[in-house]
């Protein structure tokens, strides 16, 4: 009697290794697929996150300055010092300071610098906040890493007619020094003097991923303040994904409109206002 052999022919076990073979490299293709699909995600989610917190930020500190309480004196000049911005602070980027008081006896000086890492080229967006600088001076943030990754930073100020303002500086630097931010208007020089004349801050800001997102290199070209007085282009060729973000705020304790009584000449209308 003859015994049936119920095992795989050769051709059946070749046809089987080929099939797992392919079936294999169709999932580890599957996953490379997904994985770089994800970190791309990923990396895009983190730079809108850190953007968009940041902004919220940045607009709230601009609302809020200028404000000075009535009742604070620890400064004897706290109007020359409300608002600042310096160009091309870091190469073509800008850095923004505001004034604002808190309390009666307190007012607050915010900075945002560009900062190169260490070792690096690559860039951040600091922060520093501190307590009375006039006086005593208690830092509370010491240029932390406020936005990783920054390739560009842009302020721009307008006039309550839309116009860009230039200079607008207590702490000045050579651009503004040739738009004749030491000229004098009255007690004041043009920088300080244009402080009160701010209506309206437009901030560019532009995050570079952490990694790299592309499987090859793009050329990108990327403007901000485009057909603007002053602004920055950058031109890049390489593998990482790039977002500009933009905000405008009024910055209400500025340029306030003031309504004068026909018969004394006398403000009528004046109000202040501090956000926390």
């Amino acid at each position: 009697m003859k015994t049936r052999s119920s095992g795989f022919t050769l051709a059946e076990v070749l046809v089987a290794i080929v099939i797992g073979i392919i079936s294999i490299a169709a999932a580890f293709s599957s996953y490379g697929y997904f994985n770089k699909s994800y970190k791309s995600v990923s990396q895009k989610a983190a730079i809108n996150n850190s953007a968009r917190d940041a902004l919220t930020v940045i607009a709230r500190d601009l609302r809020n300055a200028g404000y000075i309480d009535i009742n604070f004196t620890r400064d004897a000049r706290p109007e020359i010092k409300l608002i600042n911005l310096q160009q091309k602070y870091l190469g073509n980027l800008d850095s923004l300071a505001v004034w604002y008081t808190t309390s009666p006896n307190d007012r607050m000086r915010v900075y945002y610098r560009p900062m190169k890492y260490q070792n690096s080229n690559k860039m951040y967006l600091a922060r520093e906040v501190v307590m009375n600088p006039v006086t005593v001076g208690t830092v509370i943030y010491d240029n932390i890493e406020f936005v990783p990754n920054i390739v560009d930073f842009q302020v721009v100020f307008k006039d309550k007619d839309g116009n860009e303002l230039y200079p607008v500086c207590d702490y000045c630097g050579p651009v503004e020094n040739s738009q004749g931010s030491g000229t004098m208007v009255g007690s004041y020089n043009k920088g300080q003097a244009n402080m009160k004349k701010v209506h309206t801050a437009e901030i560019y800001l532009t995050i570079q991923s952490a990694q790299e997102v592309f499987t090859s290199n793009k050329a990108i070209r990327i403007t901000n303040h485009e057909g603007g007085n002053y602004g920055n282009t950058q031109n890049f060729n390489d593998k990482y994904y790039r977002e500009t973000f933009f905000v405008s705020v009024h910055t209400r304790n500025l340029a306030k409109p003031i309504a004068i009584a026909e018969t004394t000449g006398e403000s009528i209308g004046q109000t202040s206002s501090y956000n926390k």
